[in-house]
C-alpha cells in the first residue's frame, strides 16, 4: 500500500529490483542536464587557475561586455569568432571570407524545464509505489502540496463555473464532464485519466513481463535458469520501465510549474518565459 498526502494506492506487485535502475538512469539525466547549466559564478578552480579573484573576474571578462549595446556585441563576436578558431584549431581563415555567424544570444532557459520535468517525474514514480526510492534519491524528493499531480496547476480550477480548492485528496480530476469514478473512461480525458491510464499499462507490462521469466525459469531444471538469461529477462523489465520513465519525462516538459510545497508556492514558468 502506497500513501502520499492522505491518497492510497493499492500495489499489486512489487518490483525492488527497478529502484537501483531508476537511481542510475535518474542521476544520469540530472548529470546530463546541469552540464549544460547556466552558470552564475565562475568555478573555484577556474578563479585558481588563473590567480584572480571573483569580483577581478567579473571586472576583467564579464564587465567589458556588458558595457557594449548589443550591436557592438554582435561585431565583437563577429571579430571574436575566427579569432577563437585559429588558436584552439590552428586553421587559419581568410579574414576576407565570410565565417558562418549568426550574431545571436542565447541562454540555455530549457536547463530550468528540464529540472522541473525530472523533479516531477521522481514524484510520479514514487506515486506509482512499485519500489522503494534510494535514500539519495529521496533527498531530491517534493511532495506536491494541493496541486495537480499531473499538469502540475496549483491551488484551484474552474470546474462548471465554479472554483474548487485542490486539496489532499482531488489532485487530478478538474475537467467539467468528469464523473465520480476510478475508471479513467469515466472522465473527460482529465489529468486523473490520463496518468491511471499510463500507470495500469506500465504496470500490466511489467506484471506480464514478470509471469513471462517465472515461466521460462520454470522449464529449466531446478528452475535454475543460467546467468545469461535470467540478465535477459531482467533486461526486459528494466526496458520496459526507463521507457515509461523517458515517456513520461518527455511529458513532464510541457507542466508549466514548479512542485510547490507547504512552505514554498508554485512558480510559472511560462509567465517567466521558461
Amino acid at each position: 500500500m502506497k500513501k502520499i498526502n492522505n491518497i492510497e494506492e493499492q500495489i499489486k506487485t512489487q518490483f525492488p529490483t527497478l529502484s537501483r535502475v531508476f537511481e542510475y538512469w535518474y542521476f544520469n539525466k540530472l548529470k546530463k542536464i546541469n552540464v549544460n547549466k547556466n552558470l552564475i559564478s565562475p568555478p573555484k578552480n577556474m578563479l585558481k587557475r588563473l590567480a584572480i579573484s571573483k569580483q577581478e573576474f567579473f571586472d576583467i571578462y564579464i564587465k567589458p561586455y556588458k558595457t557594449l549595446s548589443k550591436q557592438d556585441l554582435k561585431t565583437v563576436f563577429k571579430i571574436l569568432a575566427p579569432e577563437l578558431i585559429e588558436t584552439y584549431t590552428g586553421i587559419k581563415f581568410d579574414m576576407h571570407k565570410t565565417i558562418p555567424f549568426n550574431g545571436e544570444l542565447k541562454y540555455d532557459l530549457s536547463s530550468v524545464r528540464k529540472e522541473n520535468a525530472l523533479s516531477w517525474l521522481l514524484f510520479q514514480v514514487d506515486l506509482l509505489g512499485i519500489f522503494n526510492l534510494s535514500h539519495e534519491l529521496e533527498e531530491f524528493l517534493s511532495i506536491p502540496y494541493h496541486q495537480c499531480y499531473y499538469c502540475g496547476k496549483p491551488n484551484y480550477y474552474k470546474r462548471n463555473g465554479k472554483i474548487k480548492k485542490f486539496n489532499l485528496r482531488e489532485v487530478f480530476c478538474h475537467k467539467n464532464n468528469c464523473k465520480k469514478s476510478s475508471n479513467p473512461e469515466k472522465h473527460d480525458n482529465c489529468c486523473y485519466a490520463k496518468w491511471a491510464r499510463r500507470r495500469k499499462s506500465l504496470e500490466k507490462a511489467l506484471i506480464n513481463a514478470k509471469n513471462l521469466a517465472a515461466d521460462i525459469i520454470e522449464n529449466y531444471e531446478d528452475n535454475n535458469a543460467s546467468l545469461e538469461q535470467t540478465t535477459i529477462l531482467d533486461n526486459k523489465l528494466n526496458k520496459i520501465f526507463i521507457t515509461f520513465c523517458e515517456k513520461q519525462y518527455q511529458e513532464n516538459l510541457k507542466i508549466d510549474y514548479t512542485i510547490q510545497t507547504i512552505n514554498t508556492k508554485a512558480i510559472n514558468l511560462r509567465k517567466n518565459n521558461l
